[in-house]
């Protein structure tokens, strides 16, 4: 028999799977070109070290033969990345409870 137009049902989830699917391409696109940018662009390796002294993420054989940063402080990237992380943390922390001062603040004025 044939299919009539009125016989069919709208399947809202179709549209939103459809879209799952455009943002999980987008996302490999990203993480492809992410990659890129996180590997030297001497020596094609992971940045796994941070340059204390020049301010910037560098791999491994930039930090031990690179001839750039001999006589540079070094610690490991994983390291300052959870400082970052804590010190923003705190940092949240801190506006979060600012918010919840003024809103109390506009409550007694209201």
């Amino acid at each position: 028999a044939p299919l009539q137009l009125r016989e069919l049902v709208n399947c809202r989830w179709a549209e939103e799977v459809t879209q799952q699917l455009d943002t999980l391409q987008l996302c490999s696109l990203t993480k492809h070109e992410e990659n890129e940018k996180d590997k030297c662009e001497n020596h094609h390796e992971k940045l796994s070290v941070f340059c204390w002294t020049c301010k910037k993420c560098i791999c491994h054989q930039c930090a031990l033969w690179g001839g750039m940063h001999g006589g540079h402080t070094f610690k490991p990237l994983a390291e300052i990345y959870e400082q970052h992380v804590t010190k923003v943390n705190e940092e949240v922390a801190k506006l979060r409870r600012r918010l919840m001062e003024l809103i109390s603040l506009v409550q007694e004025v209201v």
